[in-house]
């Protein structure tokens, strides 16, 4: 329930605006073809990327007109970010930009330095041809849980998808991985995984002082997002307006954004 974080592009968990639509549930998405035993799932070898890897890093530095120090990643959401230094830029991307053509390179480099929506666009439907490419598990020994020490998410997911969805979406749940403790600006409450069905809320929620309605408010945001699938080409950050109308239905709504707005310190440090 937040803004996209302006220095990362995650194409996967973050589904934008959608087609208008009855509002029951909607029958879940054909998931993407499994791939085939020769496609890349995991992050190739650093012997084979090496050349290619320094190969992007010199175009995108001619583009941008400054050093660029790049990581290879397979992630399975975020497939873009950068960090800013004086001297130079620190860009991860995912391993299927390797070989990406001309164009995508270009947007790359538009989406780095101007933010351009069309070159979001472009990249979005680069990555969307490679979805195959994307590992789609979770890591070993990373389960989702649902129990925090406030809160436990799974029965807010039922009793939520009881009350307002008629029971019929489908979701596995649980508290995201706690995030390092460098100084931000924004934070994003919950992601909503569509290739994975997973909602995952941040665990600054799962603090005392933090009201039930807020998380509520929050988990039923990302459970929005699976009744309302992403437009393909469309800005993550972005609402239709049948998402929007189901969303101010929701009790509380206005309490809960308020109370998001002046404890939004506390919850960047939590």
């Amino acid at each position: 329930m937040s803004l996209q974080p302006p220095e990362q592009l995650a194409l996967f968990d973050v589904p934008g605006a959608s087609r208008p639509g009855p509002e029951r549930a909607r029958s879940p998405r054909p998931q993407a073809p499994a791939p085939s035993s020769g496609e890349q799932l995991t992050l190739p070898a650093r012997i084979d990327t090496l050349p290619r890897a320094a190969e992007l890093a010199h175009r995108l530095s001619a583009l941008l007109k400054l050093p660029v120090h790049l990581t290879l990643t397979d992630n399975r959401a975020t497939l873009v970010s950068f960090r800013r230094h004086p001297d130079a830029l620190r860009l991860r991307v995912h391993h299927l930009f390797l070989d990406a053509p001309d164009a995508v390179v270009r947007a790359i480099a538009t989406f780095i330095g101007q933010g351009d929506a069309r070159a979001r666009a472009t990249l979005e439907e680069y990555t969307r041809t490679q979805q195959t490419r994307v590992r789609r598990t979770r890591r070993p020994g990373a389960p989702l849980k649902a129990r925090g020490q406030c809160f436990e998410l799974r029965s807010i997911f039922e009793r939520l998808n009881a009350t307002h969805f008629q029971g019929q979406l489908q979701a596995d749940i649980g508290w995201a991985r706690r995030p390092g403790r460098k100084q931000r600006k924004t934070i994003r409450l919950a992601i909503y995984d569509e290739r994975l069905r997973e909602i995952r809320v941040h665990p600054a929620l799962d603090q005392p002082h933090v009201p039930a309605f807020v998380v509520d408010a929050v988990v039923f945001h990302a459970m929005l997002h699976q009744l309302f699938p992403e437009e393909p080409g469309s800005c993550p950050s972005s609402h239709s307006a049948r998402f929007l109308e189901r969303e101010r239905a929701f009790p509380l709504l206005d309490a809960a954004l308020r109370w998001q707005h002046e404890h939004l310190r506390s919850l960047l440090r939590g």
